[in-house]
């Protein structure tokens, strides 16, 4: 491709942190395409050239509630913004360091962005839980998802081989107030009310000690992944 040498994935995952990541992992284009969200999903959208996906977590730690609290400020959440600025941080190395073409990925799959949690599973990041959320072994269900596509193929770091769902008597699925796993499966429909819901709740924040803007926020429900055990000890 060009006279520049390639990093390894380790090498990523490492500098992705130094800019600001929780965890990162990297997997190809080709798996991506065939994960089950992307199957039943857009198929063929993914720019012809790009060859592996950069998954990018940052940990949503109890302490921070607000950085995931949407208003109406470019990036959605504080926590959205970081990732965008650990995202172009990371890209920015990449091209300069390795001539690698990066593109960053838009978080919302109808902006262009891909099934997050389906390509964070297939990196290693985590695994899919019964909550239907991204389990991590670090922080379980708590985090936030970014991604960037790079036109070099790298070397997969995952999928892993954890199961944290097994034994557990899944708090995330009694707890819910939509009652959304009342099937044995997730109702996405049920979650989308509550959403409305939440929506509808559109409120006035106060300063908080981790965030010194007050203003007009949605603050979604989170109680299936907050109940969840993995990750507190």
């Amino acid at each position: 491709m060009n006279s520049y040498s390639e990093p390894s994935s380790t090498r990523i995952i490492e500098n992705a942190k130094v800019f600001g990541a929780s965890l990162a992992g990297t997997v190809g284009v080709v798996s991506i395409k065939k994960s089950p969200s992307h199957r039943v999903g857009r198929k063929h959208w993914l720019p012809v050239g790009a060859k592996s996906a950069i998954v990018l977590a940052l940990a949503h730690e109890i302490s921070e509630p607000e950085l995931d609290w949407w208003d109406n400020r470019e990036g959605g959440t504080p926590g959205n913004r970081r990732l965008i600025s650990t995202a172009n941080s990371l890209s920015q190395w990449l091209e300069e360091t390795f001539n690698i073409h990066c593109q960053p990925l838009p978080y919302h799959i109808e902006k262009g962005g891909i099934f997050l949690k389906d390509a964070a599973a297939l990196a290693g990041l985590g695994t899919m839980g019964k909550n239907n959320l991204l389990i991590t072994p670090q922080f379980g269900p708590r985090v936030r998802l970014r991604a960037l596509l790079v036109d070099v193929e790298l070397e997969p770091t995952g999928p892993i081989d954890f199961s944290p769902c097994e034994g557990c008597d899944m708090p995330c699925r009694s707890i819910c107030p939509q009652d959304a796993f009342a099937s044995g499966s997730y109702a996405r429909a049920l979650c989308s009310e509550q959403m409305k819901k939440d929506e509808a709740k559109n409120i006035i924040f106060e300063k908080s000690a981790n965030d010194h803007a007050p203003g007009a926020r949605v603050r979604y429900c989170r109680v299936c992944e907050l109940s969840c055990p993995v990750g507190k000890q």
